[in-house]
């Protein structure tokens, strides 16, 4: 995160529906996180490694992310332009120029 510290994040959907067949259904993500040092509180961090050396970083929303080498972008950043270029591939899903003035 951009403050530096290490949290854990679960996460889980759910989804509910009581219509018939073709009826909507309604998905929703749900979450629950916590500073890495009050992870061992939490039975849900069982068997998981928290050192926070092997964390995965994650950043605030991908239009505000400043993570630009992020494989898990869905939104180009706000205020860079998107560099297409049909002869090359990257690694990130949206290669961007340096950030606007």
């Amino acid at each position: 995160m951009p403050d530096e510290r290490t949290y854990l994040w679960i996460a889980r959907t759910v989804s509910h529906g009581h219509g018939g067949y073709g009826a909507p259904t309604k998905t929703f993500a749900v979450a629950l996180g916590c500073d890495v040092r009050h992870a061992e509180r939490i039975v849900y961090s069982q068997g998981l490694n928290i050192d926070p050396a092997v964390a995965t970083p994650i950043g605030m929303g991908c239009k505000v992310c400043e993570r630009l080498d992020c494989p898990q972008r869905a939104f180009p950043p706000i205020g860079r332009e998107l560099n297409i270029d049909e002869s090359r591939s990257h690694f990130a899903p949206y290669a961007t120029s340096a950030p606007n003035t």
